[in-house]
């Protein structure tokens, strides 16, 4: 089941951040969004 994906704009802007600053804590971000979206109660976040 797909989960919808939202951000608030702070939010928003806080990822482009980190997309052009350090790709080591963006990928751990990815990995953070990736799990919640899978399983929401459970896992690594």
């Amino acid at each position: 089941m797909a989960r919808l994906l939202a951000f608030t704009p702070a939010a928003w802007g806080d990822y482009l951040y980190w997309q052009g600053q350090d790709k080591k804590t963006l990928k751990r971000i990815n990995q953070l969004i990736n799990e919640a979206a899978r399983s929401p109660f459970e896992g690594i976040g």
